[in-house]
């Protein structure tokens, strides 16, 4: 297959700057390998399951008769490595843009209201001119002005766990962002969000999500862009271990074939701290987890008709964030630990349940899928952001990336990017 891609590039005129063999089709393995194509490399790509996409996956639901979604996303037009992977692969038509607001429901005080991010300026908050969350004052929102300056040892909790809308905004926005506690959360990385957001203006507040799912909107663009450059793309192909020499990797080895890595080819893992830790167990690595909990309801139009909001924040409840789509409602609950032994009945009826309380009657409950992801991402918490950024005794020809790499960004889908955007370029 190497012969042949070189004889591909040969026929193209184009000159081949070295072999890159790269692990795992997530969204950081895509975006490494479609980086290195246009870097003019030979590019392979390897996975060990049958499909691409990771968390970012969709998938036909045998039990709902629809496809869904694996998880929900929250990509603001601040996330430029997201929009400029989907103009590489020609996929912006599928993309539709939200404006920068949100809808929140606190279920306790049975208060709906809007938070519009064009709002949140300077000016406005000095003047005065802005909507309020319901029981707040204007001098609530100068807490926002402490993620100006943070150190990298702070905690969400410690910053702004005094404020007035902690629980209406700074609770929320973290677990949304971080899908962590705010008493571990980093108060540097949310500061590092909140100036490429809301600090930054309103415009690079808007809300990308899918048109249709987000297997249409990235992953299968990058497939076919891939295909088409002569990617040599993998499937059911398992990494069981690397073989090191004079300190670069020398042979991959999969279940039914080894690979010779030659010093100038290049090696990228991009896999979970978990999987990396197979390979090169010395290092230190990140080794606490959270959570992220999806609950897929099948709805008809008339029950789709009762939310007038595409995404809706949920306060004083379990569910997080409700995800209006096409037809069926998703609901995410991050740092979902305390969920792991709960059956998938009882999380769809406590799910449901407030679902009835925000429409204000009570619905037959639809059919329903749950989906656990018990390892979704590291906690986010300054010492293990510390040490994503001290990983070394690396060989000298590996790169890793995966969104947990970013020790200045949460792990998302523009962390997962440009993590493999770096990864092929460095």
């Amino acid at each position: 297959m190497k012969k042949h891609l070189y004889s591909y590039y040969f026929l193209l005129g184009i000159d081949i700057l070295g072999n890159t063999h790269i692990i795992g089709a997530g969204l950081s393995g895509l975006s490494a390998s479609i980086h290195s194509l246009n870097k003019n490399k030979v590019v392979n790509l390897y996975e060990s399951s049958n499909v691409a996409g990771g968390r970012c996956r969709s998938f036909y639901e045998k039990k709902l008769n629809i496809e869904i979604d694996n998880g929900n996303h929250l990509v603001f037009s601040a996330n430029t490595n997201f929009y400029e992977l989907c103009k590489i692969v020609n996929s912006i038509d599928k993309i539709k843009t939200l404006p920068p607001e949100l809808a929140f429901y606190d279920l306790i005080n049975n208060a709906h209201w809007n938070l519009d991010f064009k709002e949140i300026k300077m000016l406005n908050l000095v003047l005065g001119r802005i909507s309020l969350i319901p029981k707040t004052k204007l001098s609530d929102y100068f807490s926002l002005l402490k993620f100006l300056f943070v150190g990298p040892k702070k905690t969400v909790l410690e910053i702004v766990g005094n404020s007035k809308i902690f629980k209406t905004f700074w609770e929320p926005l973290t677990l949304g962002i971080m899908n962590t506690a705010s008493d571990l959360a980093s108060a540097k990385i949310l500061s590092n969000v909140l100036k490429k957001t809301i600090f930054k203006g309103p415009e690079f507040c808007n809300i990308y999500q899918p048109i249709t799912n987000w297997n249409e909107t990235i992953i299968e663009p990058s497939l076919k862009y891939l295909e088409k450059k002569g990617c040599n793309i993998n499937f059911k192909k398992r990494l069981k271990n690397i073989e090191t020499n004079n300190g670069y990797a020398s042979k991959l080895f999969f279940d039914n074939e080894e690979i010779n890595i030659e010093k100038d080819d290049l090696v990228i893992l991009a896999i979970p701290p978990t999987n990396l830790s197979k390979f090169f167990p010395n290092l230190k690595l990140p080794k606490e987890y959270n959570c992220i909990l999806n609950v897929h309801f099948k709805i008809s139009d008339d029950i789709k008709k009762k939310f007038n909001k595409s995404i809706i924040g949920f306060i004083n409840t379990k569910s997080h964030w409700i995800f209006i789509k096409n037809n069926y409602i998703s609901v995410t609950v991050s740092n979902a630990n305390h969920f792991n032994d709960y059956n998938s009945e009882s999380i769809a009826k406590i799910i449901w349940d407030e679902i009835c309380c925000y429409t204000n009657e009570i619905l037959p409950i639809s059919e329903f899928q749950v989906v656990k992801e018990k390892k979704a991402t590291i906690i986010q918490s300054p010492d293990n952001f510390k040490l994503t950024s001290q990983l070394n005794f690396l060989p000298r020809n590996l790169r890793i990336s995966g969104d947990w790499t970013q020790s200045d960004l949460p792990c998302t889908i523009e962390g997962s990017i440009l993590s493999g955007k770096k990864a092929a370029n460095n």
